[in-house]
């Protein structure tokens, strides 16, 4: 097997099923395998009318009798919809710390629909595998051609986010990882960043929030001592404009929707969301199960196709800063 891609199958009655049969259909990717009950898979095939001959995964055999020239599939038994996709995300891991497989696809799934029939304490792919991969803190890296953005803290509320940046080594942990993700996954050889404030202007000194001054600041000062190339805290509004796209490699905002805003204009929907800091390689199209695009014609798979790419890049990457 030669690098072979993991592909979750998210939720089974969302687009991502969809993104990657019209990917597959038009020969736009091979050297993967889908993570998913089989059984299920045909009722999908048969309720969609789509014949395509699959080839079952045997861990019992040769090479698992992977053929690259086919649609290849780990089944396993699942009751649920919900536990097929979750049971997908464990083995897919499984398959990556074993080496059969470089990398995974993460198709998108609906969390309330695993919240309430799986895993009450589910919160999103970022955190489900940092602690897979029992790290005490993982980074979510929104990646769009040369453009690399990076909230600090992801799915939490709002009004939690000032509490948790009051733990500086919280944030200097984040920033020291996504240092190290740029530089050896990136290859970056001396990443350039700047971070944003919590606050509207970044606090204007102190007059409208002073969460900058208090715990942004002295962490940044830090990280500079430390030899990291970071600048900030800035107005979050004005850090993705075009002087600075040229001068720095990431934009580190606080929170989720300051960086998801401006990065899902850029790209629209073309991104990947990527998970730094961890043994594995990880990635998502930069969108959701999108039930209503169901059957539509104008299904875009450029987010998918970007996430397979990326992880190949990231392979690569790995491989010659390790042996540098």
């Amino acid at each position: 097997m030669n690098k072979v891609i993991a592909i979750t199958i998210g939720d089974i009655k969302g687009i991502g099923i969809d993104v990657l049969l019209k990917s597959w259909l038009n020969n736009q990717l091979k050297n993967f395998i889908l993570f998913t009950d089989h059984d299920k898979l045909l009722k999908y095939f048969k309720r969609n009318k789509i014949k395509i001959s699959l080839n079952i995964i045997d861990l019992n055999k040769k090479n698992f009798n992977f053929n690259i020239n086919k649609f290849n599939v780990f089944s396993y038994k699942s009751k649920t919809d919900e536990e097929n996709t979750y049971k997908s995300l464990k083995l897919a891991y499984d398959f990556c710390i074993k080496n059969y497989c470089i990398g995974i696809i993460t198709l998108p799934l609906r969390k309330d629909k695993i919240i309430k029939s799986i895993d009450k304490r589910f919160i999103g792919h970022t955190e489900f595998y940092q602690k897979l991969d029992n790290k005490k803190q993982s980074n979510m890296v929104l990646f769009h051609k040369k453009i690399i953005v990076s909230p600090l803290t992801t799915h939490i509320e709002i009004n939690k986010i000032s509490e948790f940046i009051k733990d500086k080594t919280f944030i200097y942990n984040q920033l020291v990882n996504l240092n190290e993700t740029l530089r050896i996954d990136f290859n970056i050889e001396k990443p350039k960043i700047i971070l944003s404030g919590l606050n509207p202007h970044a606090g204007e000194n102190g007059k409208i929030g002073k969460e900058e001054i208090k715990y942004l600041i002295p962490v940044v000062n830090k990280l500079k001592i430390k030899g990291i190339n970071i600048e900030g805290p800035f107005s979050a509004d004005s850090l993705l404009i075009r002087k600075n796209m040229k001068k720095y490699d990431c934009f580190v905002f606080i929170y989720h929707d300051q960086a998801l805003i401006p990065f899902k204009f850029i790209s629209q929907f073309t991104g990947v969301n990527y998970t730094g800091n961890l043994d594995i390689i990880r990635t998502s199209p930069d969108h959701g199960t999108a039930y209503d695009l169901i059957g539509s014609k104008n299904i875009s798979n450029t987010s998918f196709l970007n996430c397979y790419k990326l992880i190949n890049t990231i392979y690569k990457n790995r491989i010659i800063n390790d042996k540098s």
